[in-house]
């Protein structure tokens, strides 16, 4: 009886704590643990409303914002950022339209808030290497475009890396690869230098746990921090979500085993909940065989799965696109089994940004 007691009392703590983990913006629960920067600016704004003398003027206003704020991030996890974004900066405006209100608002003028973009790029490099290789020119490509769109913007170029190895060699590390990928947007883009700085933090913002694999591997990335000049019709960049299969094929083979059925089918049924979504199915071999035999297999292994979204879940083959990588993009090191495991892999990519119907 006791024993069945405690069981209880802790079952009850766990699931105490585990709701108390959950997070929210705007009282809409968040699906992710991060979040765009406009969110915060959003709910700074209105806080800022909140206590200024303006709010007993205009009540009406504060309570719109919240409103409108809202709606953006319901319309962000809706996988519409493009959206979320103007609704989130129409939540701006009317807090601080809200803040001049009463006597004081001949005297001041509203300020422009700065947007600030982060884009993780997909660079992976050799071990105790800086160079960037030729596959990664289109995730380069993004942070060029978008800055070619918005000439006013600059951008620092962030490295960082893992908790393996010293603070020291770490640091220096990151800095190189940092200023490799600036040099590539210089060099590669146009992108003028005094535009772009880099900045090498090494191990110290980790964004996942250090203590397991699939952690390190997230935390070896390189960021461009993009300053825009805040404009009414600014549209962040592109977003995507990746779904990783982790689909195993037997040796030499490309077809799917039936108790892969239910991994695939989150795909399908994410693709059928927003129908202005699509999708690159991606596949990705270690570095064991050859260059061209990695290449036609990994396409064989994408095809494959694309044509099973097709056949068993309906999905428009308008829609959806196969690509083979061979062993180009590797997200681990192949030194160890584990390593190449987690480079054979499947993906869907798939373009959050919705078309207006």
């Amino acid at each position: 009886m006791k024993k069945n007691l405690f069981l209880s009392s802790v079952l009850i703590m766990f699931l105490f704590l585990l709701s108390s983990c959950v997070t929210s913006h705007f009282g809409v629960e968040d699906k992710a643990l991060g979040v765009p920067d406009d969110f915060g600016q959003t709910e700074a704004a209105i806080a800022r409303a909140e206590q200024s003398p303006g709010a007993k003027y205009c009540p009406e206003k504060i309570a719109q914002a919240k409103e409108l704020a809202a709606q953006g991030a319901r319309v962000y996890w809706a996988c519409d950022n493009a959206g979320s974004s103007r609704l989130l900066a129409q939540a701006r405006q009317l807090a601080a339209d809200a803040e001049l209100c009463g006597p004081q608002a001949a005297a001041i003028a509203p300020e422009k808030q700065p947007v600030t973009v982060c884009m993780t790029l997909n660079v992976q490099f050799d071990i105790d290497k800086y160079d960037v290789k030729p596959q990664y020119h289109d995730d380069i490509g993004r942070v060029a475009d978008f800055m070619k769109k918005s000439p006013a913007t600059t951008a620092v170029i962030e490295g960082h890396t893992d908790y393996v190895g010293t603070e020291e060699y770490n640091l220096a590390l990151s800095q190189r690869r940092a200023e490799s990928v600036m040099n590539y947007l210089v060099e590669k883009f146009g992108i003028a230098a005094s535009r772009l700085s880099a900045k090498g933090f090494g191990k110290s913002d980790p964004i996942a746990d250090n203590t397991t694999e699939q952690g390190r591997i997230k935390n070896r990335r390189i960021e461009a921090v993009i300053d825009c000049t805040a404009e009414q019709d600014f549209v962040p960049p592109p977003s995507k979500v990746c779904f990783p299969f982790n689909i195993e094929f037997a040796t030499g083979k490309a077809d799917i085993r039936s108790n892969y059925h239910s991994r695939l089918a989150g795909v399908a049924d994410f693709m059928k909940k927003y129908p202005a979504t699509k999708a690159v199915i991606a596949g990705h071999t270690d570095d064991i065989g050859s260059a061209e035999y990695n290449m036609k297999l990994s396409q064989m292994r994408a095809e494959s799965v694309m044509q099973y979204l097709i056949t068993n879940f309906g999905i428009e083959a308008s829609r959806l696109t196969a690509v083979g990588y061979g062993n180009t993009r590797r997200i681990d090191y192949n030194t160890t089994p584990a390593g190449r495991q987690h480079n054979r892999r499947v993906e869907a990519i798939i373009d959050c940004v919705m078309i207006d119907q």
